[in-house]
């Protein structure tokens, strides 16, 4: 699987065929990873048969994907299927480019932990978007990825690069699909200094895939950056979010919402870290599980030893709407500097019984009850989901998962 022979045949420059040639012979001395490590604690990566799926190695061919949602038609559309790019925007405003069509190098610096390495040596065909200094979209970015082969495994690449004072809103879509797949994506953007940044994505895959994801964010100095991911899909869905704010001044927040139902388990991991002088962070992360699903979050809020003026805070709150449901949450802290506000806070808790009984004795039916107790816990993310054009295809999203939860049931 992590022959040469495959990396030889992805098209690429001599450059970028030697950093996948070096992943490979990182992966030789990288451990695959087990629930004794810390960053896998409660996670079922025990479970994965990397044997059972297969690297794509050429681009899909006469597949038609169907869009979902209100950017189905969306001028400034991205598509990748199966981790290759097959449709790009003809547009003079910014660039989105081939990297292994450039001649010079491009910095892939990434982790030298396993699934990032794997991503690096094995993506056919990595993609990098370049938006121009002071640079203002009014039409979001959206990037589709798409699942068409039964049985693969799929690196897409992300690179997003943000030029200083630009400003844009970015949407990525991972598509429902009833196929058994693999997907490690990776998506790295770097908000360059006084630029602001909106990223909204959509996790929507099949329910028997397997997803390890990465999303790997730089913030520069007086740069913004408003961050959402929404979780809906997947057998096991990992997403690892790093949110790194390295000027002076610089600001990430980041939320997210998650529903799991059956025995599907969303993974989440979160690291904010604090480089600069005066920056701040605000994580704001709620969860509902219902049947046998679970969920895992942990969290961390690092404070540099020169990161003062730090203002920090993380919460995670889960609604548990049956016994059988699991769920962990663990933030964590690690300071380094004295001039600092930060705070955490974690819940995991059923369905109130008086809140339920309020709600039950003014006549609503029982199966409406937790559909309006679920909004209404929701909806304090909701409010603060940065893209506003998509947030009503999210609500209709989770409505309809909670409407074939209440038919299965």
């Amino acid at each position: 699987m992590y022959a040469t022979e495959l990396v030889e045949s992805f098209e690429g420059e001599k450059w970028l065929t030697q950093i996948r040639r070096d992943a490979i012979s990182t992966l030789e001395k990288v451990q695959f990873p087990t629930g004794q490590q810390e960053k896998w604690r409660y996670s079922p990566i025990h479970k994965l048969r990397l044997e059972e799926y297969e690297p794509i190695s050429s681009k899909p061919q006469n597949f038609q994907p169907r869009r979902e949602g209100i950017f189905s038609s969306s001028p400034n559309s991205i598509t990748l299927t199966d981790g290759y790019l097959s449709d790009l925007p003809q547009t003079d405003e910014y660039s989105v480019t081939r990297i292994s069509h450039m001649k010079k190098p491009f910095d892939l610096e990434t982790d030298r932990e396993f699934f990032s390495q794997l991503n690096l040596a094995l993506c056919p065909d990595p993609v990098v978007i370049q938006i121009p200094k002071k640079m203002n979209l009014l039409a979001p970015i959206v990037v589709h990825n798409y699942l068409h082969t039964d049985g693969a495994m799929t690196f897409p690449k992300l690179h997003i690069e943000i030029a200083p004072g630009a400003e844009v809103s970015i949407v990525e879509i991972l598509h429902e699909n009833d196929l058994k797949c693999l997907s490690i994506p990776e998506t790295k953007i770097n908000v360059g200094n006084g630029a602001n940044v909106k990223y909204q994505q959509i996790q929507n895959t099949g329910l028997n895939n397997w997803l390890i994801g990465n999303l790997d964010v730089r913030v520069g100095q007086q740069a913004t950056f408003n961050g959402a991911t929404i979780g809906i899909g997947g057998a096991y869905a990992r997403m690892e979010t790093h949110c790194r704010l390295e000027g002076r001044g610089a600001t990430g927040n980041i939320s997210a919402i998650y529903h799991g139902v059956g025995d599907q388990i969303l993974d989440y991991r979160t690291y904010q870290e604090h480089v600069g002088r005066d920056t701040q962070s605000n994580l704001l992360f709620k969860g509902v599980l219902d049947d046998e699903a679970s969920s895992i979050y942990t969290g961390m809020i690092r404070v540099h030893q020169e990161a003062a003026g730090t203002n920090a805070f993380q919460t995670n709150r889960t609604l548990k709407l049956s016994e059988q449901t699991w769920a962990e949450s663990v933030p964590n802290l690690e300071i380094e500097n004295n001039d600092v506000r930060c705070s955490h806070a974690s819940t995991v808790s059923p369905v109130d019984h008086n809140q339920r009984f309020y709600l039950e004795s003014r006549g609503i039916p029982e199966t409406v009850v937790d559909r309006l107790i679920v909004r209404g816990f929701l909806n304090e993310v909701v409010q603060k989901l940065p893209i506003d054009e998509v947030n009503a295809w999210i609500s209709s999203l989770l409505s309809q998962k909670q409407n074939q939860e209440s038919h299965d049931g």
